[in-house]
């Protein structure tokens, strides 16, 4: 009996409660803040394309589409709105001499209504030229679109000469300063998690750098995909080690 009980003590040595155990945990890097950019005209793009991976600059241009059509397209808004303006006077002019001529008995009501109504039409043809014009300086100005954030490009979708039509996604710009890290837990696991506990965060081109962090959610949902909750950690990542979709590992043991 007393053989059995020493070799009971060894084995409870040697394999630690379950609590004692490192998670271990796998997911994907993703960047806190995005830009898609977007045709917003339909157009021939006219600048040379940005690469994969090359660093993007708040303000920087993005994309210009040829502006020939868009800048004729303003002159022409211009003319008309000046056309209609100049009708406007006329139709003005007419109902004033009209409302005297009537004043007079020189003139019947319907012939003065109808002076009204082209005076009201004039009007409304001079709001919709000011429309026109504002929408073509729009489409002017959407020929060329600027980067929002300080990023990397990371999705490009588009070609010197091609053309893009209005709503085309051409490139997606992601900044990498802040790294989200969405890792997928087990029902087992979520048992050894909890918000703010520290995690050590590593990847498979570094894997001797590791960065210490904390768990920021849980996720109460499972996804029915991968049959996991998800697991969310953000960590800094000025040196821009990181990049988004980089296949990562974290572990509760330091």
């Amino acid at each position: 009996m007393k053989k059995l009980a020493v070799f009971s003590a060894m084995v409870a040595l040697s394999f630690p409660s379950s609590h004692a155990l490192a998670v271990d945990l796998i997911g994907h890097a993703t960047a806190q803040q995005f830009q898609n950019v977007v045709a917003q005209v339909s157009g021939v793009v006219e600048n040379k394309p940005y690469q994969l991976g090359e660093a993007i600059q708040k303000g920087q241009s993005l994309i210009v589409l040829e502006d020939n059509d868009f800048v004729l397209e303003v002159s022409r808004q211009k003319a008309n709105l000046e056309l209609v303006k100049a009708d406007l006077k006329i139709k003005n002019s007419i109902y004033s001499r009209y409302k005297e001529l009537r004043a007079k008995k020189s003139l019947s009501q319907h012939e003065l209504d109808i002076s009204l109504a082209d005076l009201q039409a004039a009007k409304a043809n001079v709001k919709l030229a000011q429309i026109d014009l504002e929408q073509a300086l729009d489409n002017l100005e959407h020929t060329q679109i600027n980067s929002d954030i300080d990023g990397y490009i990371v999705k490009r979708n588009v070609e010197q000469g091609s053309w893009v039509e209005k709503g085309n996604l051409l490139y997606s710009v992601a900044d990498v300063e802040n790294i989200i890290i969405r890792l997928l837990a087990s029902e087992h696991d979520l048992t050894e998690l909890s918000v703010g506990q520290e995690l050590t965060v590593w990847s498979d081109v570094n894997p001797k750098i590791k960065v210490k962090s904390k768990i920021k959610r849980i996720g109460i949902n499972l996804d029915p995909t991968l049959l996991a909750y998800p697991i969310d950690i953000e960590i800094p990542n000025s040196n821009s080690l990181i990049k988004p979709g980089m296949s990562l590992h974290a572990s509760t043991v330091n």
